[in-house]
């Protein structure tokens, strides 16, 4: 038997997004590694720390959410580039110890929203890295393209994913939570990297 309460329609779950989360998404935009990588002041050393912080992230995301280790496989390349895959290993990186594996799918696709948005503003931050990384290939800044060109439409397929299925009222509340818990960790997991002396 099908539920009589109504749906939310899917254009209204991304404006329920898009405001639940847009605070902490605008604060973000201020974190002090951001900001220094849009401004082109970020040294090499302070630039490491923030891809070693980042990964210890994506690697407990990756494994909490059972998804696929692009980014973390990002990270890596981008560490071994810059040589700072030695100290610390990877394997002593701090991982965020925040994320849970235990979820709903309409959690899960919350959560999911927060990492793959999160890849729209990177090739911005990619072009901003020229002083600091030169402006030929992808060394230092893998990261950061993600998938390039193939950006956008892999988030326009997610969105549309997304909002495909049958939701009711209650999931599409768990997804909105989902998304606001996941940007908070990631904010708060943020604000333990602090600038380095360069």
């Amino acid at each position: 038997m099908q539920s009589s309460k109504p749906r939310p329609a899917s254009d209204d779950l991304r404006q329920s997004l898009r405001a639940a989360t847009s605070e902490i998404h605008a604060n973000l935009h201020l974190h002090a590694g951001f900001a220094s990588i849009q401004n082109g002041t970020i040294g090499l050393i302070a630039y490491r720390s923030l891809l070693v912080r980042l990964y210890g992230f994506h690697v407990a995301f990756e494994a909490a959410f059972r998804v696929e280790s692009d980014r973390s496989d990002w990270l890596r390349e981008d560490l071994a580039a810059l040589s700072a895959g030695g100290r610390p290993t990877l394997d002593e990186i701090p991982r965020c110890t925040a994320l849970t594996s235990s979820h709903t799918p309409s959690a899960r696709l919350g959560a999911l929203y927060v990492v793959e948005g999160s890849t729209l503003g990177g090739r911005y931050l990619a072009r901003s890295l020229e002083p600091l990384l030169g402006s030929a290939g992808n060394v230092g800044r893998r990261f950061f393209l993600g998938r390039g060109a193939d950006t956008t439409p892999a988030w326009n397929a997610f969105l549309a994913r997304m909002t495909s299925s049958a939701r009711t009222i209650a999931e599409h509340r768990e997804t909105v939570e989902a998304a606001v818990r996941t940007f908070s960790i990631y904010q708060e997991w943020l604000n333990g990297w602090r600038p380095v002396a360069q």
